[in-house]
C-alpha cells in the first residue's frame, strides 16, 4: 500500500481519523488517561482501515501500520528494540472458529492476552539491566527503575547468558479500584493506571502500587537451541527462573474450540483485565521460520473477546461517592441481558470527561449524552459493563443531564477538578457519610474484624441515625449507649426489628474475640491488606500489648527490613502511628477499640512439615470449610499456597468435578501434567500429609 505524508492542508475525513487516532493512541499508550474507549478506538480503526483500503494508501504514521505511539519526550530515556516489538494479528471471539484453520494440524498453545503494557526485559550474568516498554514497537522508554519492583519479576536469576523476554505488566481490578480512588479517579480502567504508573519517573512513587509482570515471549534464546524448540519448554525454563509467566495450556484444532470455552468461563475469577486470548504454534522452530510482516509475526494470533452490545434506554444517572470524595456518575438503564446471561441495569462512567464524551452512533456527530438517550450497552472484557455508544431517542422524553453542585450524601459544596484535561467531580468533606462508610464496610469485612450481617447497607443505617458514624469501636459501644434497646430511629426504617437488632448486638459481642491481624485488616492502614497484617501479626507474636508498645513508639526501622514489607509499607504503618497519636479523637477511638476487643494469641506450632513445599488448590473442597481454611492449614504446617501452578509448584490439589465427569482437564490441572507435578485430590492430600 502506498504511504503518503499527511499534511495540514489534508482535511479529509481519512487524514482527520489519522490524526485523531494517532493522538488517542499516544494517550493510550504514554500517559493512561483517554477520553476515547477500546470499543470507540476500534470502531473508528476499522473505519479508517475500509478508507485506506478504498483509496489505495494510507497516510504515513497511520494507527493501521504502526504499534503502538512513540515515547513522549521526558526524562525518561529513549532505547532503541534491538528485535521490533510487533502486535498480534487478530480475530474476534465471533471469528473464532478460523482458528482451527489457522492452527491446522500443529500443536498450539493457548495464553491470557494480558491487558496492560508490554515491557522488554533483559538479564546479563544472571541480573536485571534493562526493562523496556514497547513503545511504537521500534524504540520505548526505559523504565528499569520501576521494574524492579515488579511482582513476578525477579532482579536476579541463575541463569547468566543474555536472556530477553516479553510480558505485560499489569494491574488487578482491586489494586486499580484503590489507586484509583487516591488519585481522584482520572483513569477509566486498570490498564490505564497500569501504563501511568509504569512510566513515572519515581520509583518510590510507583512502587507504592502493585504491578505484576507475566511473561509471554522469550525472545532470547531463539527456538534454534534445540533444548528450547517448543513454548511449553521455553515457559517452563523461564518459571525456572523464577519469572512469572502467563497462564497457558496445549491445544490442537479439535481441542481449541472447547478451550477457548472453558478460558472463557475462568474470566470472572481472574483478579486482571484480559482482552482475548493468544494462540501460538507450540513449535517456535517452525514459527520464527514462518517470518512477519512490517505489524505481526505470522506464527501467533490474538482472539479478542467481542463486544457484544444490546440496545437500551439511559433512564437516570445516579452520584456514587467513594471513600476518598470521588463522586462518580453511573448510569441507570431499563434492564438489557448480556454474557452469560447476566441481567444490567447500571453501568459506572468512571468521571465526567468519560460521560461528556460518550461517542454518537453517528460518528460524524458531536457527543450530547441526555437522560432518554438510547444507549448500546455492552461487557468490557467480558465482564465489566459499560456503555458504548448513544444516540438520540424520543425527544419528549430527553432531558439534559445535571451534574450535582453539592454532595448528593453530605449535601456540602462539590468540586470540579481538572487532572490531565480529566474532569472529576469530588466531595471535600472528610467527614461525608459515604466516605466513612467504606471504611467501616472493610473494618467489619470476613478479612477485618468479621461482624456478620453488618454489611454496607446496614452501616448505611446505622449511619443515618448516628448510631455508627466513623470510627469502629462505636459498634461496640452500641448496647452499652442503647441499654440494648432497638432505638426508635432505627425501628422507623425498613428491615429493622427486635429480632434484627438483636442479632446484630449478638453478632458484635461474637466478634469481640478476634486475633491481631483481623485488628489491623480493620485500621484502615494505607497498603495494609491481607498479607501485610499476616506479617505484622506474627512479628508482633499475635500479642495486642507488643503492637501497642510500637503504637506508642513507633519505629520505621523496627519494619523496613521484615521479609515482604519494604521501605513503602513501613512507611504508612509508621506514618499512621504517628498520625492518629497526634489526633486527639482518633487516638481516644483507638484505644477504647483495642480495650473493647479480646484479642486471642495464635498457638505457636512446632509443626514445620510442610516447609520447603508449595500448593496450589483449585476447584471444591469437601473436608475443608473452605478454601481459606486449607491455605491456613498449609501455612500453620510451613508450608505455602500460590494461586497459579509453575514450576516451582510440589503439589496441585483438585477434587473431581461434582458430577463425576473427568473428560475435561482444568486448565491448571493441565499446566500441572505439563510441567510433570503430582495432582493430588484433598483425600489424597489428608492422607499424606494430615488435615
Amino acid at each position: 500500500m502506498e504511504i503518503r505524508k499527511l499534511t495540514e492542508t489534508d482535511k479529509d475525513v481519512q487524514a482527520f481519523l489519522t490524526r485523531t487516532l494517532k493522538i488517542a493512541a499516544a494517550q493510550y499508550y504514554n500517559t493512561g488517561t483517554s477520553a476515547m474507549t477500546d470499543y470507540e478506538f476500534d470502531r473508528q480503526l476499522a473505519r479508517l482501515k475500509d478508507l485506506e483500503t478504498e483509496h489505495g494508501f494510507a497516510y504515513e504514521g497511520s494507527p493501521t501500520i504502526t504499534v503502538g505511539a512513540p515515547v513522549v519526550v521526558s526524562e525518561l530515556k529513549k532505547v532503541r528494540h534491538k528485535q521490533e516489538a510487533l502486535s498480534l494479528d487478530k480475530v474476534k471471539y465471533a471469528e473464532r472458529e478460523a482458528l482451527t484453520e489457522w492452527l491446522g494440524g500443529k500443536q498450539g498453545i493457548l495464553s491470557w492476552k494480558m491487558d496492560g503494557l508490554t515491557v522488554v526485559v533483559t538479564y546479563d550474568q544472571g541480573k536485571m539491566v534493562q526493562a523496556v516498554t514497547r513503545g511504537d514497537g521500534v524504540e520505548g522508554s526505559d523504565i528499569t527503575h520501576n521494574a524492579r519492583f515488579f511482582k513476578g519479576l525477579p532482579e536476579t536469576i541463575p541463569d547468566k547468558r543474555h536472556i530477553v523476554i516479553r510480558g505485560e505488566a499489569v494491574m488487578t481490578y482491586a489494586e486499580f479500584d484503590r489507586v484509583n480512588e487516591e488519585n481522584g479517579g482520572i483513569y477509566e480502567n486498570a490498564r490505564n493506571l497500569a501504563s501511568a504508573t509504569i512510566q513515572m519517573l519515581d520509583s518510590r512513587e510507583s512502587r507504592k502500587r502493585e504491578i505484576g509482570f507475566y511473561a509471554f515471549q522469550l525472545v532470547e534464546p531463539d527456538a534454534q537451541e534445540e533444548s528450547l524448540r517448543y513454548e511449553d519448554i521455553r515457559f517452563g525454563f523461564l518459571q525456572a527462573q523464577g519469572i512469572q509467566t502467563v497462564t497457558f495450556c496445549l491445544t490442537d484444532a479439535s481441542q481449541i474450540l472447547s478451550d477457548i470455552e472453558n478460558w472463557q468461563k475462568a474470566l470472572p475469577s481472574n483478579p486482571y483485565p484480559t482482552d482475548g486470548l493468544v494462540l501460538s504454534y507450540n513449535d517456535q522452530e517452525y514459527a520464527e521460520g514462518l517470518g512477519s510482516t512490517g505489524h505481526h509475526p505470522r506464527g501467533s494470533i490474538a482472539m479478542k473477546w467481542t463486544d457484544e452490545t444490546k440496545e437500551t434506554v439511559l433512564q437516570d444517572v445516579e452520584w456514587s461517592v467513594g471513600k476518598t470524595g470521588i463522586i462518580t456518575p453511573v448510569a441507570i438503564f431499563d434492564p438489557v441481558r448480556l454474557g452469560a446471561g447476566s441481567t444490567v441495569t447500571r453501568a459506572s462512567m468512571h468521571n465526567l470527561s468519560v460521560m461528556e464524551h460518550i461517542p454518537s452512533e453517528d460518528e460524524d456527530a458531536v457527543s450530547t449524552l441526555q437522560i432518554g438517550s438510547k444507549i448500546q450497552v455492552g461487557l468490557a472484557n467480558m465482564i465489566i459493563p459499560q456503555i458504548y455508544l448513544q444516540t438520540t431517542g424520543d425527544l419528549k422524553q430527553m432531558r439534559p443531564i445535571e451534574v450535582p453542585e453539592r454532595c448528593p450524601v453530605c449535601g456540602q459544596p462539590a468540586r470540579i477538578e481538572n487532572r490531565n484535561e480529566i474532569r472529576v467531580l469530588h466531595c471535600d468533606n472528610a467527614n461525608c457519610p459515604a466516605r466513612t462508610r467504606g471504611m467501616l464496610v472493610n473494618a467489619f469485612s470476613r478479612s477485618g474484624l468479621n461482624v456478620k450481617g453488618l454489611g454496607p447497607s446496614q452501616i448505611e443505617d446505622l449511619q443515618q441515625v448516628k448510631l455508627l458514624e466513623r470510627y469502629p469501636a462505636e459498634a461496640y459501644t452500641l448496647k452499652a449507649r442503647t441499654q440494648g434497646k432497638l432505638p426508635e430511629t432505627l425501628a422507623a426504617r425498613d428491615g429493622w426489628g427486635e429480632k434484627s437488632w438483636k442479632n446484630l448486638l449478638d453478632a458484635i459481642d461474637t466478634s469481640r474475640k478476634t486475633t491481631l491481624q483481623r485488628l489491623l485488616f480493620a485500621l484502615g492502614i494505607p497498603l495494609l491488606g491481607n498479607d501485610l497484617s499476616k506479617k505484622l501479626s506474627a512479628h508482633w507474636s499475635g500479642d495486642l500489648e507488643q503492637f501497642l508498645a510500637y503504637y506508642e513508639n513507633p519505629s520505621y526501622e523496627e519494619l523496613v527490613n521484615l521479609d515482604g514489607i519494604g521501605d513503602v509499607k513501613a512507611r504508612s504503618v509508621y506514618d499512621w502511628c504517628r498520625f492518629t497519636k497526634t489526633d486527639a479523637v482518633k487516638n481516644l477511638m483507638f484505644h477504647i477499640l483495642a480495650e473493647e476487643l479480646e484479642i486471642e494469641k495464635p498457638e505457636q506450632s512446632t509443626d514445620q512439615s510442610l516447609k520447603g513445599l508449595t500448593f496450589v488448590i483449585t476447584g471444591s473442597v469437601h473436608i475443608y470449610k473452605n478454601r481459606d481454611e486449607f491455605k491456613a492449614s498449609v501455612e500453620a504446617r510451613g508450608g505455602k499456597v500460590a494461586g497459579s501452578v509453575s514450576a516451582k509448584t510440589s503439589y496441585l490439589v483438585e477434587n473431581a468435578p461434582e458430577d463425576g465427569s473427568t473428560a475435561k482437564m482444568s486448565t491448571k490441572s493441565k499446566k500441572a501434567h505439563e510441567l510433570g507435578i503430582e495432582v493430588l485430590t484433598e483425600d489424597a492430600f489428608v492422607e499424606k500429609f494430615g488435615k
